[in-house]
């Protein structure tokens, strides 16, 4: 059976490629099989037994993994003969491996135009163009490499992943299905096509498949992963359990099994092994914390008369739910110096917390001196956060007084029941799987028109940046209001924001970082998610400990579903309006 590639093991991350600084420049329409062969270069005389053994020592170089002297050596062996394309190759190959990317390439050229129709230099372009995250720059070679060669495997997935990566979903299809054709039973060209349906949510598709596959290999981590994964997207969450067990009895190191079962544990309620798992994350390099320090990580010592620095990471709904943990530490560590470095644009409203010392920018050059460091979404590890002892005092973010009472003043004419909203997440995420994910739990501003419909209400916008052109294009019936101009600007991102939801009745909003500022500040919010809904939210509930009394849950019924959703919450919107 053939090997299986793992690279794109279906996560909530991006493909795991080599970042490499150096600009290339790489223009294929220039580039590749035009350049003649320049036999003037050639020595009148032709040693080949000294050519024969640099290039035989210059591949025992390579093998031993010398691949600085074995471009050493195969240089020698093109000086001899200096129009030998597979010399060239070699030695692109050794300076592929020894990281010299730009030397690589150059070479990886000279093949080609000595050898147009090379059957592996075009794919290692491709690769090595991937592996520098000059994904768009490689879809020409990669195509090249599979019009030489269309049963070439390698190729045809990198070019389906940057397919996927640019959301042209249709032509990763299309590619995969020509590959097919011409091996159906390809194992890692039917494991590329379950991710991809996994991406685009064709997922009884994809969770076929990799069932197929599991049969055909019973004992591939990966394929047993990504039926756990698929299992708990369907909603099917206790039911992914033994298959993540199984891929971790495969290989206990596998870090994204480790870390999605821990998603499962904590939707399921068991914030001891949910915790646990969820630090397994920081095995993912794609997402450690946004700092390194020489610092000690705090592990629980006693931090009284101590300096402690906690430090955000992932989104701004994350640091809005998690900072409440810089009260907890304050409580049970009365001495304790507590300094937040936060996202930029939190760093204003954090600053009004009584319990944190000082807020500074997470990306500062300088923070104040401190003994020890956590991550903020550590600190529920940490600090031993079970299901019934959540930091939960409401409200823990707070707005500014003069701002809340300037507010006051402006929407006092509106006599009616105001609603804020929030219908989109921030769609500029690096993945195509995230990418997906914020368009799972977004909706268009257009939807809420069942909302806006209900006798007594105002509906104002608390959208910003993404989304906000909907505005503009409503039909005459859904009034929104938007708050323009100077708004979040000049007092700072959030700052009005908070104030204004401490003038408003109630928040209804999609799961994003809105969703958390108005909880925490004590504002009534209604929360609509999609199914399945993030971790944070759990399943079987419409509450949440993490901000008990203030929210409400509402689920799609089905996947997908938002108008039976929207419709649900129109009418109990009404049924509240009644009581009061």
């Amino acid at each position: 059976m053939k090997k299986l590639l793992t690279l794109a093991a279906l996560t909530s991350c991006s493909l795991t490629l080599l970042a490499e600084k150096k600009e290339i420049v790489f223009e294929p329409t220039e580039s590749y099989g035009t350049k003649k062969q320049n036999t003037s270069d050639t020595p009148a005389v032709f040693d080949a037994e000294l050519f024969n053994d640099l290039f035989n020592n210059a591949n025992n170089l390579f093998r031993a993994g010398h691949y600085d002297e074995a471009a050493t050596t195969y240089r020698k062996a093109l000086a001899l003969s200096p129009n030998c394309a597979h010399t060239h190759f070699n030695l692109a190959q050794a300076l592929y491996w020894a990281k010299n990317y730009e030397l690589a390439l150059e070479s990886y050229k000279k093949t080609v135009n000595l050898q147009p129709d090379h059957p592996h230099a075009y794919a290692q372009i491709g690769k090595l163009l991937c592996d520098v995250k000059h994904y768009n720059e490689a879809l020409y070679p990669l195509k090249k490499a599979l019009q030489i060669n269309p049963y070439a495997i390698e190729p045809r997935l990198l070019l389906v992943r940057i397919y996927n990566n640019n959301q042209m979903y249709d032509d990763a299809l299309i590619t995969l299905q020509d590959g097919l054709n011409l091996d159906p039973q390809d194992i890692n060209l039917n494991f590329e096509l379950a991710n991809t349906y996994n991406t685009i949510n064709r997922l009884d598709e994809a969770l076929a498949l990799y069932q197929a596959l599991d049969k055909r290999a019973p004992n591939n981590p990966s394929i047993t992963y990504n039926i756990a994964y698929t299992l708990k997207k369907l909603g099917l969450v206790a039911e992914s359990i033994p298959y993540y067990n199984k891929a971790l009895a495969i290989n206990p190191d596998h870090s994204d099994a480790q870390f999605s079962r821990g998603l499962a544990y904590l939707v399921m309620g068991d914030f001891e092994k949910g915790f646990e798992g969820y630090e397994w994350r920081y095995h993912k390099p794609e997402q450690g914390s946004l700092r390194n320090f020489t610092e000690p990580r705090w592990n629980g010592e006693d931090l009284n008369n101590q300096i402690i620095l906690i430090h955000s990471e992932q989104g701004l709904g994350d640091t809005f739910q998690f900072i409440r943990y810089a009260q907890l530490l304050k409580e049970k560590y009365p001495t304790v110096t507590v300094i937040a470095a936060v996202q930029k644009p939190t760093v204003d409203l954090l600053k009004l917390c009584p319990y944190i010392d000082t807020v500074v920018a997470v990306n500062a050059e300088e923070l104040p001196a401190f003994d020890f460091q956590a991550p903020i979404m550590s600190l529920p590890y940490i600090m031993q956060t079970r299901i019934n002892t959540v930091p939960n005092t409401i409200p823990y973010l707070f707005a500014n007084p003069q701002l809340v009472q300037e507010w006051k003043e402006k929407l006092s004419a509106d006599k009616n029941f105001k609603i804020g909203i929030c219908w989109q997440g921030n769609d500029n995420y690096a993945t195509p799987q995230l990418r997906t994910a914020v368009a799972l739990k977004s909706v268009q501003a257009e939807q809420f028109g069942p909302i806006c419909k209900v006798p007594g209400v105002s509906v104002y916008s608390l959208q910003k940046t993404t989304g906000t052109d909907q505005l503009t294009n409503l039909p005459d019936d859904i009034k929104i209001i938007s708050f323009d101009g100077d708004f979040d600007q000049s007092n700072g991102r959030f700052m009005d924001t908070a104030a204004v939801m401490r003038n408003l009745d109630l928040v209804i909003t999609v799961d994003t970082s809105i969703s958390h500022l108005a909880a925490a500040l004590g504002v009534p919010t209604w929360i609509m998610l999609p199914n399945p809904a993030d971790w944070r939210w759990m399943i079987n509930r419409n509450d949440s400990p993490w901000y008990p009394q203030v929210t409400r849950l509402f689920k799609q019924p089905t996947p997908g579903d938002w108008t039976t959703m929207i419709n649900e919450v129109a009418q109990e919107l009404q049924k509240h309006l009644a009581q009061q």
